[in-house]
């Protein structure tokens, strides 16, 4: 294990400039992914208290570095585990359908059972989607480099701005409370996403697959996603 870590540091030695635009590409890919994630660790933690939003987040926070690590080290096992991505995305879809029926009041009472409950459930489900986004991130590392350092290195940083991601969206969230519709849209389209990996799953040649499977369709689906919010920032501002 020694010598094989020792050779991708070499190479990243050997070829500097190769090395550090695979870095960045690794970084700007695993940054526009981890968009999705923020979204979704916003509408998580907006219902805690401030003064408790600071704890769910450095826990969300960890949680993505340890399930990162966790993915890439098990990286072969995960990627066949495709009946994770369908729970999840159900309960994604579950969330969202849910805030839109106005039913979430009932859950918000679970809740009120006692403070520890609310703040250690809402952690709960943090770290779930915390999973199921690392699987997304590192097979998006993976199709750029083999070399397991700079796809650490990759993830690493592109989680420190996962961190300012979700508190910029928690402000903004607060700022315009008509965004909460937006992330929870967005939230159902995560969600549709994710079980759309069965598809990929039964279908593995399929051109329909390949697409779902592509850096473009990626970019495209988040660009997406950041556009339902800017767009209902820029007509508050602008034209109402």
């Amino acid at each position: 294990m020694k010598t094989n870590y020792y050779q991708f540091f070499k190479e990243i030695v050997d070829h500097p400039l190769h090395s550090l635009s695979i870095l960045i590409n690794i970084v700007l890919i695993e940054a526009l992914l981890s968009i999705d994630n923020a979204t979704i660790l916003t509408t998580l933690v907006k219902n805690i208290n401030k003064k408790d939003r600071k704890k769910a987040l450095n826990y969300g926070i960890f949680g993505a570095y340890f399930f990162r690590i966790i993915s890439l080290i098990f990286a072969a096992v995960i990627i066949n585990m495709w009946w994770l991505k369908l729970i999840g995305g159900l309960y994604l879809i579950y969330l969202g359908i849910n805030h839109f029926l106005k039913t979430q009041k009932e859950e918000k009472n679970l809740f009120k059972i006692n403070f520890f409950s609310k703040i250690w459930v809402t952690i709960l489900y943090v770290e779930l989607i915390d999973f199921l986004f690392s699987i997304d991130n590192i097979l998006a590392g993976i199709s750029y480099s083999n070399n397991p350092l700079l796809i650490f290195l990759g993830v690493f940083i592109s989680l420190f701005l996962l961190r300012i991601s979700t508190v910029k969206l928690l402000k903004l969230t607060e700022k315009y409370s008509s965004l909460e519709d937006s992330a929870f849209f967005i939230i159902i389209l995560l969600g549709l996403k994710l079980i759309i990996s069965l598809y990929e799953k039964i279908y593995q040649d399929d051109n329909f697959t390949l697409f779902l499977q592509s850096k473009s369709f990626k970019i495209s689906f988040t660009l997406t996603n950041l556009m339902i919010f800017i767009i209902p920032i820029f007509y508050l501002n602008f034209l109402k």
